[in-house]
């Protein structure tokens, strides 16, 4: 009976001896799955943190486009409220007063001498002025 004992024994310690190596390799394989989530956790957090700048950044440029579109837009509306046809003639109001004359007017703008003559009356200086 003694020898039952000591067989019995020997197989219980056995089987807690066996139980307890195999807890330790569970544990050290749910350590490595541990260490293992653990860096893919970081690599995943670098990539959203390199992400998130490059949106921020993608964002502060489309912005800027939008502010240069806002202007561009701006300026072509102010484009197209001017009258096409008072270019030339502000354009031979500038030559008048650096001194051209008449014919120099009908060369430079397009227009006809009538024109270019009716210019020079209007703006030419009144009388008393004096020239620069």
């Amino acid at each position: 009976m003694e020898f039952t004992w000591m067989v019995s024994f020997g197989l219980v310690t056995a089987a807690s001896l066996i139980a307890v190596v195999v807890s330790f390799m569970c544990y050290k394989k749910s350590e490595l799955a541990r260490q293992s989530m653990s860096e893919e956790l970081s690599v995943v957090l670098r990539e959203f943190s390199a992400f998130r700048s490059s949106s921020i950044g993608v964002g502060k440029k489309v912005m800027g486009i939008e502010k240069e579109l806002a202007e561009t837009v701006e300026k072509q509306q102010d484009l197209e409220f001017q009258d096409p046809n008072a270019l030339p003639y502000n354009q031979a109001s500038r030559l008048i007063q650096m001194g051209a004359d008449a014919e120099d007017i009908v060369n430079s703008c397009g227009l006809s001498s009538a024109e270019a003559e009716l210019l020079m009356l209007v703006n030419r200086q009144p009388l008393g002025a004096s020239a620069h």
